[in-house]
C-alpha cells in the first residue's frame, strides 16, 4: 500500500496523470530542422512552419507545443477499409491530445499499431507520450520504429527523431555514470527570480542546460504569480539533480517514487536534456513554493496540491480536468466513494494508490472551482488569510461565497449534471 504524506511533493504517478488556462497569444511551430519554437509574436512564425493540421498554432491547440508531428493520412475513398480505419484512429488520437485526453490517445495509437505495426505516425506520437511519462526505453523503441518506417512525407521529422534518440541515449549514459560516480558536484546559476544549483554532470551532458532551466523557471514565475495573485518576497532556491543523484540524496525521505519536492527550496530530478516534462514539473513545484512562502505551511493540502496541478496543466496548454477524468469522478460519486475535501485538508496520508489518484483529481477540480470564482485577487487574499491564521472556511466563503462543504457539494452537482444518469 502506497502511503502519501502531507508534503508538497510531486509523486511520480501524479505528475504523469495531471496538469488550466492556455495563453492563447503564444504560438508554437516546428522549423525545417524539427526544432520546436515558442513566441508571443505571430509575425515570428515562418510561413512554412509545420504544425498540426487544423490548428491555429496556439499552445492551447497544440497541447503545450508537444503534439507536433506528421499529419494523419487522408481517409479517402481510394484507401482500403483498413487504411481508412487507421487514418481515422490517428486523427481521433490527435483530437484527443488537443483536448488533453492523453490516456485515450495512447489507447487509440496502440490500436493503430495492432492494425498496422509499422505506422510511423502512431510510433511518433507514442514516442512523445512515453517521453512525457518518463518511459525512456519505450520512447526510444518508438522513435527507432518511426525512423525505420518513415516515408518521404515524414522527411521533415526525421532529423528531429534522430536528435530525440541521441538525447535519450544521453539520459541512459548519464544515469549509468551517476550510479558509479562520486560525490555530487553542484554548479550555481541565477536569474532575476531564482537562485539555482544544478548537478555538474547535467551541464556536461547539455551545454545549454542552465539557460534552458532558467528560462522555464522564469516562465513559471510569470504564469503562476499571475494566477495566484501573489509573488515570493525573495528569489526562490532550486536544486536540480541527475536522476540517480536525486535518488541517492532523497530516496530515504519517501516510501514511494517522487520526482520533486519543496522544503524551503525546490528539489527536482532532471533529465540531461530538459524539455516539456521538466517545464511542467517546475511549474508544479514553484506553485508549492509560493503557497508555502505565502502561507507558512502546506494546508489545506487539497488547495495546495490542486493549484499546483492546475499550474502544471497550464504549462502544457491544458484547460482543467479532462472529460474522462470528470467522468471518473462522476463514477466515484455514484459509487459513494467521493472523498470529502475536509478529509483531504491535512494531507493525502493513509490513502492507497487508487484513492490517492482520485484525491489528486478531486483537488484539481476543487482548486479550479476556487480559481474560477475567486480570481487572482481573491486567491491572493485567501492565501494571505491562511497566513494570518484566519478560519479557512470563513476566508473561503469571503473569496467564493462557499465554505469547504458547500464547495464540495456544488462541485459534485456540477460533475453529475455533465453526464447522463447511468
Amino acid at each position: 500500500m502506497t502511503r502519501i504524506p502531507s508534503l508538497p511533493v510531486c509523486v511520480a504517478f501524479a505528475c504523469a496523470l495531471f496538469a488550466a488556462t492556455a495563453r492563447a497569444e503564444l504560438y508554437v511551430w516546428v522549423d525545417a530542422e524539427g526544432q520546436t519554437h515558442v513566441s508571443d509574436d505571430p509575425k515570428a512564425v515562418p510561413s512554412d512552419a509545420a504544425s498540426l493540421p487544423g490548428s491555429a498554432g496556439s499552445v492551447g491547440d497544440l497541447w503545450g507545443g508537444k503534439v507536433v508531428g506528421p499529419p494523419p493520412r487522408a481517409a479517402g475513398r481510394d484507401r482500403s477499409e483498413s487504411e481508412r480505419r487507421v487514418a481515422l484512429l490517428v486523427r481521433g488520437a490527435l483530437d484527443d491530445l488537443r483536448r488533453g485526453e492523453a490516456a485515450r490517445a495512447a489507447v487509440s495509437l496502440e490500436g493503430v499499431l495492432r492494425l498496422e505495426p509499422g505506422n510511423p505516425e502512431a510510433h511518433w506520437y507514442l514516442a512523445l507520450l512515453d517521453r512525457q511519462r518518463g518511459r525512456l526505453g519505450a520512447a526510444q523503441r518508438h522513435l527507432e520504429a518511426f525512423l525505420a518506417h518513415a516515408g518521404d512525407e515524414h522527411e521533415a521529422f526525421r532529423a528531429s527523431a534522430e536528435r530525440r534518440l541521441a538525447a535519450l541515449r544521453d539520459e541512459h549514459r548519464l544515469s549509468e555514470e551517476q550510479s558509479r560516480s562520486g560525490p555530487l558536484r553542484l554548479v550555481a546559476a541565477q536569474s532575476p527570480h531564482f537562485r539555482v544549483r544544478y548537478d555538474a554532470r547535467l551541464g556536461e551532458a547539455s551545454p545549454d542546460y542552465a539557460g534552458t532551466v532558467l528560462r522555464y523557471l522564469e516562465e513559471a514565475y510569470r504564469d503562476v504569480v499571475a494566477r495566484l495573485g501573489v509573488a515570493p518576497a525573495e528569489p526562490t532556491g532550486v536544486v536540480l539533480y541527475g536522476k540517480a543523484a536525486y535518488l541517492a540524496a532523497h530516496q530515504h525521505r519517501f516510501s514511494f517514487p517522487t520526482v520533486g519536492f519543496f522544503d524551503g527550496r525546490i528539489h527536482v530530478a532532471s533529465a540531461a536534456h530538459p524539455a516539456g516534462e521538466m517545464r511542467s514539473l517546475l511549474f508544479h513545484e514553484f506553485t508549492h513554493a509560493i503557497f508555502a512562502e505565502r502561507t507558512g505551511g502546506d494546508r489545506p493540502f487539497w488547495l495546495n496540491e490542486g493549484l499546483a496541478e492546475l499550474a502544471e496543466r497550464a504549462s502544457r496548454g491544458e484547460r482543467g480536468a479532462s472529460r474522462s477524468e470528470r467522468a471518473l469522478l462522476r463514477h466515484r460519486i455514484d459509487a459513494g466513494e467521493w472523498i470529502a475535501l475536509e478529509r483531504l485538508a491535512p494531507g493525502f496520508g493513509g490513502l492507497d494508490e487508487a484513492s490517492a489518484r482520485i484525491a489528486y483529481l478531486e483537488a484539481t477540480a476543487a482548486a479550479a472551482w476556487v480559481e474560477s470564482h475567486a480570481g487572482a485577487a481573491g486567491l491572493g487574499a485567501l492565501l494571505d488569510a491562511i497566513a494570518a491564521g484566519e478560519d479557512f472556511d470563513a476566508a473561503l466563503r469571503r473569496a467564493t461565497h462557499a465554505d469547504t462543504a458547500e464547495l464540495g457539494a456544488t462541485l459534485r452537482r456540477e460533475i453529475q449534471s455533465e453526464f447522463a444518469t447511468p
